[in-house]
């Protein structure tokens, strides 16, 4: 019982280390560099193959300023600061954790990995109406180059800020003017 205790205390530790380093590390301007370069490298590949594959549509969504700002303002809860919390901030070592980067891949890839099944089994759950968007072979490999390049940007400047950032203009962006909002029957 009491190495139950333990581990549980040890958890509980690292859980607020892990938050509490992301929350207060203020990204700096290199940072928000490589988080621009990177995303707008993802919209370099993303945009071109969702285009082709008709997953993108540049269409701008039917809503006014008000409810285009409430979105805007949604998406940055959720998904973006919730998922970001979760995938990279929780469950991937923060860099003041002293571990080797082939340490941080080994444990950083499945987690891309669960974080890219999440969204169809979230729709299979969840939002089902989302199924067809979730499940799509475009979203995931979007998705997956999202989580990608939002994992290295962690490691490199360890805030939640900026991750939350990148994934908040990315679907933001896809909903407002790429065909997601009527993807997602919003």
């Amino acid at each position: 019982m009491q190495h139950l205790r333990l581990r549980a205390y040890i958890a509980l530790r690292l859980t607020t280390h892990r938050l509490w380093q992301a929350a207060k590390t203020w990204p700096q301007p290199q940072d928000w560099l490589l988080a621009a370069g990177l995303t707008a490298t993802l919209g370099l590949v993303a945009l071109p193959v969702g285009l082709i594959s008709h997953f993108l549509s540049p269409t701008v969504a039917t809503v006014t300023w008000a409810e285009g700002l409430r979105l805007a303002g949604r998406v940055l809860l959720v998904p973006a600061l919730v998922e970001e919390g979760f995938w990279r901030v929780l469950m991937l070592p923060h860099p003041t954790e002293m571990i080797s980067d082939r340490k941080r891949w080994r444990l950083g890839l499945p987690m891309l990995g669960l974080f890219v099944v999440m969204h169809p089994f979230n729709a299979m759950t969840l939002y089902p109406s989302a199924f067809d968007t979730f499940t799509n072979p475009v979203f995931l490999l979007s998705a997956t180059l999202l989580g990608l390049i939002c994992t290295y940007t962690y490691w490199k400047s360890g805030s939640l800020w900026v991750v939350t950032a990148m994934h908040w203009l990315v679907v933001t962006v896809w909903l407002l003017f790429f065909g997601g909002y009527a993807a997602l029957h919003l």
